[in-house]
């Protein structure tokens, strides 16, 4: 007899304190310059909205946004490194577009590293566009480089 196996859909949930250490974990591995536990705890402690999103009931992502009047700003957005390319991060970007519709945000904002051409094209598919450069914002191993600042009209 063959057990089939039913595959749960992504979903998502708000954070809570027991899943920082994975979340920080995720972050190390992922990222240059991660975040640390305490940016994270940070977050949960204000007013930004921080889901998790988990495939399986693991943990394989997440975002922080900040939201002030009818704007939002995309603090971080990131995917655990074996569950990229399969639309996760499509997944998650389109959970907070959907929030910000509900809460009838204008404008949402985030920055994306230069050499993110990943995540470039999947902001521009959903319809961002370029509002600006910081320079040598973000560091690399062997410098820094540019932070593209990025907006979409809701």
């Amino acid at each position: 007899m063959i057990l089939k196996i039913k595959k749960q859909k992504p979903s998502f949930k708000n954070v809570e304190l027991g899943d920082i250490e994975k979340i920080a974990s995720i972050e190390a591995n992922c990222h240059i310059s991660p975040w640390t536990k305490k940016n994270f705890l940070d977050s949960m402690s204000s007013e930004n909205t921080f889901q998790v999103l988990k495939n399986d009931e693991l943990i394989i992502g997440y975002y922080v946004a900040s939201f002030a009047a009818d704007e939002c700003e995309l603090l971080n957005i990131t995917i655990k490194r074996d569950s990229q390319g399969k639309g996760f991060g499509k997944i998650a970007l389109d959970h907070l577009i959907n929030y910000c519709l509900k809460r009838e945000t204008l404008n949402l904002f985030l920055e994306v590293r230069s050499s993110n051409k990943n995540a470039i094209l999947l902001y521009e598919n959903k319809g961002f566009n370029e509002v600006g450069i910081r320079p040598n914002y973000y560091k690399t191993s062997n410098g820094k480089e540019d932070a593209i600042l990025m907006a979409l009209s809701l």
